[in-house]
Formats: C-alpha cells, sequence, structure tokens
C-alpha cells in the first residue's frame, strides 16, 4: 500500500520523532476511522478500531492521525492525539466552506 502513496519531507521527518514505521502508518491508514475534513483525509485510529487479536502489538498506535491530500495518494503529516477525533470532528468540513465563498 505504501508503494503507491508518496510521503511528504515533513511526513518522514514526525514519523521519524514519533517513532512510527511505513508499516505503522499502512495499518493507520487499513483500521482507522476515515474523516473527510479541511480538504483533506484523516485517518484516524481509535481502540475500537483495532481488531482484538492486535490490541496487545499495537495499541500504542491508538491515537495515531494519518493526514493525506484528498486524493489520498500524498501523506502530509502524521500525528498523535487520543483526543484527536473531536477536534476533528470541529473543524469547518472544506467543502461546504468552499460552496459559501463562490
Amino acid at each position: 500500500m505504501m508503494q503507491e502513496m508518496e510521503l511528504s519531507n515533513h511526513a518522514l521527518t514526525r514519523m521519524a520523532q514519533r517513532n512510527l514505521s511505513a508499516e505503522d502508518v499502512e495499518y493507520v491508514i487499513q483500521f482507522g476511522y476515515l474523516v473527510r475534513s479541511g480538504g483533506a483525509l484523516h485517518y484516524f485510529l481509535r481502540y475500537d478500531d483495532i481488531p482484538k487479536v492486535d490490541r496487545k502489538r499495537v495499541q500504542r498506535l491508538e491515537g495515531t492521525t494519518v493526514l493525506m491530500d484528498r486524493s489520498g495518494q500524498f501523506i502530509i503529516t502524521v500525528y498523535r492525539n487520543r483526543r484527536g477525533l473531536k477536534v476533528l470532528r470541529q473543524k469547518v468540513k472544506w467543502e461546504i466552506e468552499q460552496r459559501t465563498l463562490h
């Protein structure tokens, strides 16, 4: 999956700072909850999204968010915030904002 996606230099730096591998990012994209907000895709990994057989192994990834462009081909950044889903849901929807500007 990661071969089809391009990583920004910023994403690579943040992955290194947060001790996240390409496999970790791929896992979040595969199992995370998708939120379309701010003209981008946010894959947020909730505890309930982690399959029971993987919970002990990948529990450290809970709260990880992968931010991608709206095409889903470019990873912009990666961060952790266990309360991040609440923040994502409060953002103004980019598409609605664009319609009101025109």
